[in-house]
């Protein structure tokens, strides 16, 4: 009898560790497959198998590598090729343009400002998906290491007329239209492109995350970076779902998952709030990444920009008609407070 306890109980723990899952998601991730984001999305998944004792198992895809663009995220979530994808709203203005709402990236002075406005924000995200696409959104992304924006150049550069000079890379629609603006020849270029692009001469500088200039190896390619703005991390990146596949997925399975990713989020405001994953790379990039560490752009500088930002946040909001003016009035009036 104990020789068969013992041969049934290796039996099942062979089976917890082949993987054999009672539910098992493709999780697809907007940004390259190093991305801090897809990394961090991947300790989701790992939370979410460890809580449910093997029920549950997720698999992160980069969506690049099933051949779709980040601009694809909602066709190849309402397509069924994936069950669950992370959003995020600058990447689907092509495909809902009321995902353009938001403050844009760089729009605020003082990185606390994010705090003001993350919670009205991600309301208005979560109506906009569930009333047009009918895409339940299940919880913010885990994600909020990123309060800063800096620009890494392949030559020393901190100010607006140095930039004047410059090819430079912006990764939203918003910051391009302010950079022309300001008489900066200015391109979107992906991150999965910007290694090559500034390599080859296509851009000489990049707005960028100083945690992604680590580890998308930008530090390479260019020689210095200065701070810009601040990043704006209360953008409602979130996990979503299609209704249909959220209601197929048992209520415990629900509740892993937005309460993991829940978790993961207010666990990486706490450190944002100390800039901890800024200071790492900072340092990193200083020392082993041996790039230097420039004055940050002026402050009329950067005002400069922002008062861009915002002229292009309310032109696209009015544009969009009398929803989108609701919304950004929403937004006002939280970042008033």
């Amino acid at each position: 009898m104990k020789l068969i306890a013992t041969a049934v109980a290796a039996f099942f723990s062979m089976a917890a560790i082949s993987g054999a899952a009672e539910v098992e998601w493709k999780l697809g991730s907007s940004v390259g497959p190093q991305d801090d984001g897809t990394l961090m999305l991947q300790k989701l998944a790992d939370r979410v198998l460890e809580k449910s004792d093997g029920r549950f198992e997720i698999e992160v895809v980069p969506v690049e590598t099933l051949g779709f663009k980040n601009v694809d995220s909602l066709r190849v979530l309402k397509q069924g090729v994936i069950e669950a994808m992370w959003l995020a709203p600058y990447y689907l203005t092509r495909d809902e343009p009321l995902m353009g709402v938001f403050a844009p990236h760089g729009m605020f002075v003082d990185p606390e400002d994010n705090l003001k406005v993350v919670d009205v924000q991600y309301e208005i995200g979560k109506e906009i998906l569930a009333e047009k696409w009918e895409i339940v959104q299940i919880a913010r992304a885990p994600f909020a290491s990123l309060r800063d924006l800096i620009m890494m150049s392949k030559e020393p550069v901190n100010t607006i007329e140095g930039l004047k000079k410059l090819k430079v890379r912006q990764f939203t629609k918003e910051g391009l239209q302010a950079f022309n603006a300001l008489g900066i020849s200015t391109q979107m270029v992906p991150s999965s492109e910007l290694y090559l692009a500034l390599q080859t001469g296509v851009v000489d500088a990049a707005v960028y995350g100083p945690t992604y200039g680590k580890s998308q190896s930008i530090y390479e390619v260019t020689c210095c970076f200065s701070y810009l703005s601040a990043f704006s991390m209360a953008y409602p990146f979130s996990v979503a779902v299609s209704k249909n596949v959220w209601e197929g997925l048992p209520a415990d399975l629900q509740k892993i998952l937005a309460e993991e990713s829940e978790a993961l989020w207010q666990e990486s405001v706490e450190g944002w709030k100390v800039s901890a994953a800024e200071k790492e790379a900072y340092e990193w990039l200083t020392t082993e990444g041996k790039m230097k560490k420039l004055d940050p752009f002026p402050e009329a500088d950067r005002k400069a920009v922002q008062d861009e930002l915002i002229k292009v946040w309310k032109s696209t909001c009015e544009q969009l008609g009398e929803k989108a003016v609701g919304y950004c009035n929403r937004i006002e009036a939280a970042l008033a407070k």
